[in-house]
């Protein structure tokens, strides 16, 4: 843990307070959001594109339709991972206000809620990532037939990444401007 010279004690405390507050505060968006996507995985595993062998007299009855298909397995082994992620960093922020809750010294508090909000954030920008690949696994293995059309979606769909490390690296660079500027 870092030292502040020339800081006294009931300050450091204060800091800790307020350091700890903006990630708990942090967190409650941060869970809405994983929040949704446990909620979409889950129904997407149920509800999964091209649907289930209805023929009652089908030896298949109930399996997916798609299930030889390299695209829709691509789309469930996504989705599920998707799905394990987002629920870990559920748990993780879960834990996080279960220990805010059991302990009030901010001080010793604050390193442990740093590392579980990082890792926290890590799983869900993961589900973030392999749930655009579900995506568009999954809508390629439905439009198999209109080659262009599948095509146009996993285009899109990529194109996103772009998107995703565009803004990334563009919050890096101005973290770096601003410790270089020494502002705080």
């Amino acid at each position: 843990m870092e030292e502040i010279e020339g800081t006294s004690r009931q300050d450091k405390a204060k800091m800790y307070e307020k350091r700890v507050e903006n990630i708990m505060n942090a967190s409650q968006t941060h869970l809405v959001v994983a929040t949704l996507l446990v909620t979409v995985t889950f129904a997407a595993g149920f509800t999964l594109p091209g649907g289930f062998d209805s023929d009652p007299n089908s030896t298949n009855k109930g399996t997916a339709i798609l299930i030889r298909n390299t695209a829709f397995c691509a789309f469930v082994v996504t989705d599920a991972i998707a799905f394990s992620c987002s629920a870990g960093t559920m748990f993780i922020y879960y834990f996080m206000a279960d220990t805010r809750r059991s302990s009030k010294d901010y001080t010793e508090m604050y390193p442990l809620l740093w590392k579980l909000y990082n890792d926290a954030i890590f799983l869900q920008g993961m589900a973030m990532f392999v749930v655009v690949i579900a995506f568009v696994s999954g809508m390629y293995a439905t439009l198999a037939h209109s080659a262009a059309l599948a095509i146009s979606v996993c285009i899109i769909g990529c194109t996103s990444f772009l998107i995703y490390f565009w803004v990334y690296f563009r919050g890096v660079q101005n973290l770096i401007r601003t410790e270089q500027s020494g502002e705080t």
